[in-house]
């Protein structure tokens, strides 16, 4: 597979959009997770806002007697009717057998989503399935699958090891489901529309799950026909682990009358939209595993908390086993974009050093964890590291060995974020040379550095524990643990976000950072505006994203973004704060002033309707937006220049002085003077959240011109000037447009 990189990425969205004004279509290959070409119609009529190729698998066990840890159901294993529906609406599906998935078959990097229809893992391969969806990987039950999703713990964790019949769940007859909510799954349908299955029917006890760990977050999408309390479909994104999952009644042999949007709508929903994708390596016997069924490790069970960290953040994860055809070879390194080494025991080839070389020149990144030379053998582990790290400025000392928890001392460093200790037990130390940059140190040792090398990076540490499952929680180790996946998977990021929200789980599944990996954008993320003031200082970047809700931007902020948009970069921002501080000099560059504060709790009116921030690639449809979380403070009324252009704001027509939304300097700015995150309802009944549609169209239009940069001569950009600009980018062909873009960058 080959790995897409942000430039090429660029493109897909460019040529995306360009297909809309295209009559013809080009025979095109798209990986999973990218835009799907194959398509000229973009409006969110799936549960995806972006149309993809998705990669599903389906278990096939023609064994279905009852495995030890189910009782009292009755399993099947006829799919042919499935088959033929997903593949009528353009997925991949692949069947895998018990055998397949043993040997390591089902992962991330191949697979989106597995379905079980009617079926169960036998014993030997339950942990293979849990390990995907751990992975980040979605899965799709029917009917007398569920015994496994609570027996694994997946969907009900208080349920793990037993099945959970009769405690969470039942069979009961009945043919009828009843639409119980309005969800990109059940898009297609309106409240109280039915659809049917067979005779039998399994449901949840929707008052006895709603007591559980997972009660807020699982959605009822419908229920037994005259039961609310029965819930038959039900859709769950765990905020703490795994990939989303849902459930529905039916065995899919024959599929139930109105129930085929159902399906592929929740297919569409659960493939992962992921920030990044990365691998840990078990296939040179690394001294401690993640899970506690990694077997060809030493000390299985140390990363679990790590792993789920990182994939509650939209990043997929799989294990590297070994393989007949090679472990480090390019073909496997290549569908991923961060691999994980930690204290090999198994010798590293030379051939196998030099792949992952020329990988990290490629734009691949490596997390390496040696630890203390003087102890267990780690000298011999630490030098198959430094073979990984030939002709890199940074390596593992062989010598020098240091015992005790200590404190360790940070050097500035984007990836030092939120960070003001980390703690280390036994360890060892780093040598510099060159390029590479301390990142932790003490007492005069370097003990994790990093390197910006090649088009990849790369992060050392000369201990493998303190991010394992005893230590993560102390000090900073489990920030400093996600900072550096979201640095190290960012080498080709031409986006920087801010982002601040308080309200989501986390920064990396805010309504933003969804929008951004739902148009498969490589970000950094930054939250406190010290880092991102360094960030904007030590990287060039094309947008620069900031969404503000919470605290205040500061001064020095506010200045260095208005230096940054003075050097001609492109910028969207959401914010609160232009009363803060009316009389900056950023806002006049943005093509306004401040005039008074918004009016609590007021809707926000488009004054524009054709503008494609209102209605590409979502039509939004409705007039107005209207807020639903309250902030306190909503945002600003604006009085725009004549150099810039109003889009929507505080009254139903444009109206003078009451501007919320500012189109300026050549259309490089979008300034939102009312918070996008508000707008957490859905007003234009689309099933999707209105802020994050608002987010989607506001990147798409910035982003797309970016990639096309339109040659516009004074004034702002017109949508007529928009449409004609790409129509006349896209008639020069694919491989123009590719080539101009290698020559810019270049």
């Amino acid at each position: 597979m080959i790995k897409i990189k942000t430039n090429k990425k660029n493109l897909i969205i460019l040529l995306t959009l360009a297909m809309l004004l295209s009559a013809s279509s080009l025979p095109l290959t798209v990986k999973a997770n990218s835009v799907d070409l194959r398509t000229n119609d973009l409006t969110p009529k799936s549960s995806q806002i972006i149309p993809r190729t998705i990669r599903v698998a389906i278990y096939n066990e023609p064994n279905v007697t009852q495995p030890g840890y189910t009782s009292g159901n009755t399993f099947t294993n006829n799919y042919t009717a499935l088959i033929l529906l997903l593949e009528s609406a353009g997925v991949e599906v692949t069947e895998l057998t018990g055998a397949d998935i043993y040997n390591h078959k089902l992962t991330t990097a191949d697979f989106d989503v597995f379905i079980l229809v009617d079926n169960v893992p036998r014993e030997n391969i339950t942990n293979n399935v849990k390990e995907f969806w751990l992975g980040g990987g979605g899965i799709l039950s029917f009917d007398s699958a569920l015994p496994y999703l609570c027996y694994a713990g997946i969907i009900i964790p208080e349920s793990e090891g037993d099945d959970g019949r009769l405690t969470y769940w039942t069979y009961q007859s009945g043919i009828d489901h009843n639409v119980s909510t309005r969800h990109p799954i059940t898009k297609d349908y309106q409240v109280n529309d039915k659809y049917s299955t067979g005779i039998w029917m399994n449901y949840f006890y929707w008052s006895v799950v709603q007591g559980t760990s997972v009660g807020s977050e699982i959605v009822k999408l419908t229920n037994r026909d005259g039961n609310d309390d029965y819930a038959t479909a039900v859709a769950l994104r765990r905020s703490d682990m795994g990939g989303p999952i849902v459930h529905l009644p039916g065995t899919a042999d024959i599929i139930g009358i109105n129930m085929s949007s159902l399906i592929t709508n929740a297919i569409d929903w659960l493939c992962p939209r992921p920030k990044g994708r990365i691998v840990y390596d078990l296939s040179h016997n690394p001294r401690l595993g993640v899970d506690n069924w990694d077997d060809l490790t030493a000390y299985p069970g140390y990363y679990e908390e790590w792993r789920n960290e990182i994939v509650s953040r939209n990043y997929l994860f799989d294990k590297l086993y070994p393989s007949s055809s090679g472990n480090f070879t390019l073909s496997r390194l290549n569908s991923y974009d961060l691999l994980v080494v930690v204290s090999p025991d198994t010798n590293i080839s030379a051939s196998e050093a030099t792949t992952v070389s020329n990988w990290i020149n490629n734009g691949g990144s490596l997390l390496a964890l040696g630890d203390n030379p003087t102890a267990a053998n780690f000298d011999l582990t630490d030098q198959e590291i430094n073979k990984l790290l030939t002709g890199r400025d940074l390596t593992l000392n062989l010598i020098f060995g240091a015992a005790g928890n200590d404190d360790l001392t940070p050097v500035s460093h984007p990836t030092i974020e939120g960070c003001n200790d980390l703690e280390m037990g036994s360890r060892g130390a780093i040598n510099l040379t060159g390029d590479a940059r301390s990142l932790w140190e003490l007492g005069g040792n370097v003990h994790i550095a990093c390197q910006d090398t090649g088009n990849g990076r790369i992060i050392v540490s000369n201990d493998m524990n303190w991010l394992a499952d005893t230590n993560i929680g102390n000090q900073e180790n489990r920030q400093f643990s996600i900072n550096i996946v979201n640095w190290l998977t960012s080498d080709d990021a031409e986006v920087l976000l801010y982002v601040d929200e308080p309200d989501s789980p986390n920064y990396y599944i805010t309504p933003v950072s969804n929008a951004l990996n739902e148009l498969g954008l490589n970000f950094y993320l930054t939250f406190d505006t010290d880092y991102l003031n360094l960030s904007l200082n030590l990287n060039n970047w094309e947008l620069l994203i900031i969404d503000n809700p919470w605290p205040p931007l500061g001064d020095s902020t506010l200045t260095t973004v208005n230096n940054f948009v003075k050097d001609g970069g492109w910028l969207i921002m959401s914010t609160y704060t232009v009363s803060l501080d009316p009389t900056h000099s950023l806002w006049s560059r943005l093509g306004f002033e401040y005039d008074q504060a918004q009016p609590g709790s007021s809707s926000l009116y488009i004054w524009n309707a054709a503008h494609p921030i209102f209605n590409f690639p979502v039509d939004y449809g409705a007039a107005r937006f209207d807020p639903i979380r309250d902030y306190g403070d909503e945002g600003d009324l604006l009085r725009v220049y004549p150099n810039a252009t109003s889009l929507a704001g505080y009254t139903v027509s444009e109206t003078e002085n009451n501007t919320n939304i500012v189109l300026a300097n050549g259309g490089k700015t979008l300034f939102n003077g009312y918070l996008i995150d508000q707008f957490t309802g859905d007003y234009d009944d689309s099933a999707y959240t209105d802020n994050f549609e608002l987010w989607i169209n506001e990147i798409t239009f910035m982003w797309a011109q970016i990639v096309a940069e339109p040659v516009i001569d004074g004034g702002i950009p017109g949508y007529d000037v928009y449409l004609v600009s790409f129509a006349a980018v896209f008639s020069i062909g694919i491989i123009t447009i590719i080539t101009l873009r290698k020559k810019r960058k270049n």
